[in-house]
């Protein structure tokens, strides 16, 4: 490990770390740089409904999500489970667990739709961590967005009702969206919403049902809900 393989790898975080949510880059556009890196990083493909990482497994190596999205569940001794979180890459996987004593996963990461990883060495993510700033940086954004996560997560358990868990919903995708003025169309399913919000479907149903009374969202026969920049910006107003 030198300067030479440290800016490479620069290199390479910062053209994955520039990807708007979801990723775009491609086997070809990576090559390049695992080439050159190829002593401490490969490239894995996961697909749809894969486990990235499974419920107590142990750290192997750090993982970058570069491309795909995928969701964190919890499942407790009788089976039950509930969706933690739905992440989009880019996005690590492991640096909690890369610096502190305890070395175990406590969810199941799974593949939401199919996904582009970069497995990297531990022992050389740790040097890139302590040698570069850059790399520091981003690892505590990483860790700033996971706090994020697990504050949302409480807050909607603790304060939210249905509908409010909704209308966050709602707004929330919106700005993964990128905020635009246009409107948005969320296609997911009720079933993975209500997984998303821990309730039920019939539960979603009706919060959507109350939206739409209050003229805050449409939907088509599809299942699709479809919210203007004036109804996102009344949901907003109203749940915050």
């Amino acid at each position: 490990m030198d300067e030479r393989t440290l800016n490479d790898f620069l290199e390479l975080l910062r053209l994955v770390m520039s990807q708007s949510p979801g990723g775009t880059l491609t086997q070809p556009q990576l090559q390049p740089y695992l080439s050159r890196l190829s002593p401490y990083i490969t490239l894995d493909r996961i697909r749809k409904g894969q486990n990235i990482i499974r419920m107590f497994q142990s750290l192997q190596t750090v993982i970058l999500v570069v491309r795909g999205e995928f969701y964190l569940t919890r499942s407790s001794a009788s089976g039950m489970s509930s969706m933690v979180a739905r992440v989009w890459a880019p996005e690590f996987l492991g640096i909690p667990q890369l610096i502190e004593e305890d070395k175990l996963f406590y969810s199941n990461i799974i593949a939401s739709e199919n996904c582009l990883g970069l497995d990297i060495d531990c022992a050389f993510f740790d040097w890139c961590m302590r040698t570069s700033p850059e790399v520091a940086i981003q690892c505590v954004k990483c860790m700033s967005r996971s706090l994020q996560r697990n504050y949302r997560q409480i807050e909607r358990l603790s304060f939210f009702n249905a509908t409010e868990n909704l209308m966050s919903y709602l707004y929330r995708k919106w700005v993964e969206a990128g905020a635009k003025e246009e409107l948005l169309c969320v296609k997911e399913k009720r079933a993975l919403i209500a997984d998303e919000l821990s309730c039920t479907v019939r539960t979603v149903c009706r919060a959507l049902q109350s939206l739409k009374e209050q003229d805050m969202c449409t939907t088509d026969s599809a299942g699709h809900i479809y919210c203007t920049p004036e109804q996102l910006q009344r949901i907003r107003r109203a749940y915050q």
